[in-house]
């Protein structure tokens, strides 16, 4: 190799290398846990190494969960209602995907003063909580409890599916929100599968675990995806 070529092979590199790191510290500040870079490695891992070796078997994940002030006063035997919870979420998990999640760990969380919406949370846990050697964090909230229930459909959970976080409001929407982690997606009112009955689906998500069959589908087909 020429001096020359050499030489514009590194500025080539090094400004290629400039580029990466600055992108993933902004991504760093600005979405907390690398939220675009591990988007744009997982779709170029997706796209290349899998897609010409397609994985399959079963899926061993770790999670851990943690529980806030108002899920500990509502379950006062909290650690047992939720390693209860967990055990048949997860049997449902291996049952149809053969996606074998381990809790290790059930820890108590101080919810900050103030911050009541899913959303705050979810960022909040993605930036601050430490999975500690888990693949997916769990936070369990009872901030709602005392809420009028009506039988309609109300937020009470989120997903960070890059920051393999979730947080739920509603034990029943435990499959649900971790669903979300491999890809299922919602169906608000007005979609065309709103009255199906599936968990996925505004009207029946807490009412139901079943999950239909596209979303079974996205599930299966991503369930090997990078989780990190």
């Amino acid at each position: 190799m020429s001096p020359r070529v050499e030489r514009w092979r590194n500025i080539v590199l090094g400004v290629l290398g400039i580029f990466l790191l600055s992108f993933a510290g902004a991504d760093y500040y600005l979405r907390g846990q690398f939220y675009y870079t591990k988007r744009l490695i997982n779709g170029v891992y997706g796209a290349t190494w899998q897609a010409v070796f397609p994985p399959s078997g079963p899926v061993k994940l770790y999670a851990r969960m943690v529980a806030d002030q108002s899920y500990r006063k509502a379950h006062p035997d909290w650690k047992i209602h939720l390693y209860d919870v967990f055990r048949a979420a997860a049997a449902r998990f291996v049952e149809e995907f053969d996606i074998r999640m381990t809790l290790v760990g059930l820890d108590a969380w101080e919810r900050p003063d103030g911050m009541e919406e899913y959303v705050e949370i979810l960022k909040y846990a993605a930036r601050k909580l430490d999975r500690r050697g888990a693949e997916i964090r769990v936070i369990m909230t009872a901030k709602d409890a005392d809420r009028e229930r009506d039988g309609r459909w109300r937020d009470a959970g989120v997903a960070h599916e890059l920051g393999n976080v979730v947080v739920v409001g509603d034990d029943g929407l435990l499959v649900h929100e971790l669903g979300h982690l491999f890809g299922a997606v919602d169906y608000p009112e007005g979609d065309a599968r709103y009255d199906e009955e599936t968990t996925y689906s505004y009207k029946y998500a807490a009412r139901t675990e079943a999950i239909d069959p596209p979303n079974r589908d996205r599930i299966k087909k991503r369930k090997h995806r990078l989780l990190w």
